[in-house]
């Protein structure tokens, strides 16, 4: 569908899967508060949903449609493409869902307060102290939101609310994050931290119409999709953790039998030797996997030294530690190891994250 550009417009973009006649109820509200520039994306409803859609056309909405059902963050990039492809200027892009649980008033407040920050994200969260709300949607907002910000140093009360609005120079980020389901709204967030894209939250109303029954979010499939997302930095981070153990481990074995011929009964000099070519090459095998596997920070300046710098730390703090636990509360020194090391291992984890490989956004 051609539509003439328009320049410095706040643009609603609504995903629609097999929606009812709320829709067309809730796309006259936002007209009501001035919000005319509506793009309906129908992900693959069917005929029978057509009549809806049709009236939503004749009404001034623009409609994009999939044949078939290619999921939530598909159908948002595909709205993302269509208004970077055919406005000019655009003020701000707010996404909401088609199912009743976002207020015309709160989606007209959001759009202004992204107007006002034009390069970040903002968020209309709900507040989920609030009585109505059905039980498993409170549970998973509270579990995904505790996880997330442990995991990732922000702390959001709702990760899942699909109330979003951000300004123009972000369209084309937010087409190349990855996921096409309900996955992808949590990786936009994880993506936004990673790339230094702040994220700002605005509190909203809390509506769900009969138990939000008319959701499509498939509680194991798509739970498991999220989850993976929630936990892939950390999962890789273990990854690239064991694979750095099992390189220091192989070539301090393989050194140990190559240098005995070499320094034949300087069985010390031996080991010792073995021991710090061995770790030298897994430090750099960790810092490269981290680089390039986990963080993905490909231009991270200066990163190598910071590592470097964490790497000392850490044994320091390490040894510290051992020696306080055995001495201060008689701990035997193998269970203080253990203890200490699990907790640096977290810290680590958060310091590479939020300085060694820190994102450093470059501006437009």
């Amino acid at each position: 569908m051609v539509m003439e550009r328009k320049n410095g417009e706040t643009i609603i973009l609504i995903p629609s899967l097999e929606p009812d006649e709320r829709l067309l109820t809730y796309v006259q509200q936002l007209r009501d508060y001035g919000l005319i520039h509506i793009v309906i994306v129908d992900d693959g409803s069917g005929d029978a949903y057509q009549w809806i859609f049709g009236q939503l056309r004749e009404s001034g909405c623009v409609l994009l449609r999939h044949t078939e059902n290619q999921g939530k963050g598909a159908a948002l990039k595909t709205g993302f493409q269509y208004i970077e492809q055919q406005f000019d200027e655009v003020a701000c892009v707010v996404t909401a869902d088609s199912d009743g649980q976002h207020a015309a008033e709160d989606v007209y407040r959001l759009a202004e307060e992204a107007k006002r920050h034009p390069d970040a994200l903002v968020l209309g969260v709900r507040n989920f102290s609030e009585g109505g709300i059905p039980p498993k949607s409170l549970l998973g907002n509270r579990v995904t939101s505790f996880i997330f910000a442990m995991l990732y140093g922000k702390k959001l009360s709702d990760t899942q609310t699909g109330l979003r609005a951000f300004g123009p120079s972000l369209l084309a980020f937010m087409q190349n994050i990855r996921g096409t389901r309900f996955e992808y709204e949590l990786q936009m967030l994880i993506s936004c931290i990673q790339s230094g894209i702040p994220i700002h939250t605005l509190p909203i109303q809390v509506i769900y119409e009969n138990g939000n029954a008319g959701t499509h979010f498939k509680a194991i499939q798509d739970s498991a999709r999220v989850m993976r997302v929630l936990f892939s930095n950390f999962v890789r981070f273990i990854s690239s953790s064991i694979a750095s153990s099992v390189v220091d481990l192989g070539i301090a074995w393989l050194l140990i039998d190559i240098l005995r011929p070499m320094l034949g009964e300087q069985d010390y000099i031996r080991i010792l030797l073995a021991t710090v070519i061995a770790r030298v090459i897994s430090i750099m095998v960790n810092y490269l996997l981290n680089k390039h596997f986990v963080f993905r920070k490909e231009d991270s300046q200066g990163s190598l030294w910071r590592y470097l710098t964490l790497c000392v730390i850490v044994i320091l703090l390490s040894s510290t530690g051992v020696y306080l636990f055995h001495t201060m509360i008689f701990m035997n020194e193998k269970i203080a190891k253990l203890v200490c090391d699990a907790v640096l291992f977290l810290l680590s984890f958060q310091a590479q994250r939020r300085w060694v490989f820190a994102a450093r956004r470059q501006r437009r």
